[in-house]
């Protein structure tokens, strides 16, 4: 049977690695979501510039009309961007709340293997003293 030592040292490890690959991924899940992001960005930039082409080939009085639809379109993906940054704060928000809650419970875990490597140090020299004390009466008996 495993000291609890052994077995404390080895949860901590694979916490550790838990902790590694947790983290692997949400930084994988943090690039794909900017990434998504970026293209969902790129493509309504390129239809904006598009649409504003358009207009500019139109006729004016038409294109005074159009121009009204092409502000309250910039109005609403600005708005939408804006939102789209809020959610992407919030996220970046619980998971710095989570990294914390991790590391307190690291930092708990860490704190009791200490307390209790440094009880079984203190019966270890309690035995010791106990051996050394056994050794010497023994050593008196027979001389």
């Amino acid at each position: 049977m495993k000291k609890l030592s052994e077995q404390l040292l080895e949860l901590s490890q694979h916490t550790a690695a838990v902790e590694n690959r947790a983290e692997a991924t949400r930084a994988e899940n943090r690039k794909e979501f900017e990434a998504h992001v970026s293209e969902a960005r790129a493509r309504v930039k390129a239809f904006q510039d598009a649409f504003t082409a358009r207009l500019d080939e139109a006729e004016e009085s038409l294109a005074a009309q159009w121009r009204g639809i092409d502000e309250a379109f910039t109005t609403q993906v600005t708005r939408v961007q804006r939102n789209m940054d809020e959610r992407k704060n919030a996220i970046d928000l619980a998971r710095a709340k989570a990294q914390a809650d991790d590391a307190e419970t690291y930092a708990e875990i860490a704190a009791e293997f200490a307390r209790l490597i440094a009880a079984e140090a203190e019966a270890a020299m309690v035995a010791a003293k106990e051996a050394r004390a056994r050794a010497l009466s023994l050593g008196k008996t027979l001389s």
